[in-house]
């Protein structure tokens, strides 16, 4: 099957944002029936870290229509983490196989948790790509509209405190009042 002229333009834009040599990687699910196309880039605003994209996860419906255009999401993460990428492709395989909605403030329950049992990281939270400041925008294609969300890691106590105060709450407490690294999959939960 080939690459679309959208998810064409969608890597180009993760490459060029990213920096840095890129490669492609195609995960599949535990039935090998599913696939998703992973995008690497050792990105050049952070050394030693890798940044994510995944590649045409915006060819699935989302269960979140904003008009009538469809609005689809890609996934974008950064970590030093070798299984960083398995936990992005496990993201993408909730909304593929299992129609899960992905929207900002959306969480995936025991993703993390699935590669690093005895981390205190579990879950994960999408928020706006805010390391790359605000080059990640929506793209406006003629049957699609594309946005891309962080994937961040979060523990079982920072999820009851989004359950109970919101997600914006919570982001006040991981940023601005903790400034939690966001590459670690290992932190420490600041709750």
């Amino acid at each position: 099957m080939s690459v679309s002229k959208e998810n064409k333009e969608v890597a180009r834009t993760a490459v060029n944002i990213f920096g840095g040599k890129p490669y492609v990687f195609k995960y599949r699910d535990d039935n090998q029936v599913s696939s998703i196309d992973i995008l690497s880039c050792e990105d050049k605003n952070f050394e030693g870290v890798l940044s994510y994209s995944t590649l045409g996860l915006s060819d699935f419906a989302n269960r979140y229509e904003e008009n009538t255009i469809p609005l689809r999401v890609e996934l974008v993460g950064a970590s030093d983490f070798e299984c960083f990428p398995n936990i992005l492709a496990t993201c993408a395989f909730n909304i593929i196989n299992s129609n899960f909605e992905c929207t900002f403030g959306t969480i995936f329950k025991d993703v993390v948790k699935m590669y690093l049992p005895n981390s205190s990281m579990k879950h994960i939270l999408f928020l706006s790509p805010y390391l790359w400041g605000d080059k990640f925008n929506t793209k406006n294609f003629e049957k699609k509209e594309v946005a891309w969300l962080m994937a961040i890691p979060i523990s079982e106590q920072e999820k009851h405190y989004a359950d109970n105060n919101g997600v914006e709450a919570l982001e006040e407490l991981l940023f601005e009042l903790n400034q939690i690294n966001v590459f670690d999959l290992e932190r420490t939960s600041v709750r």
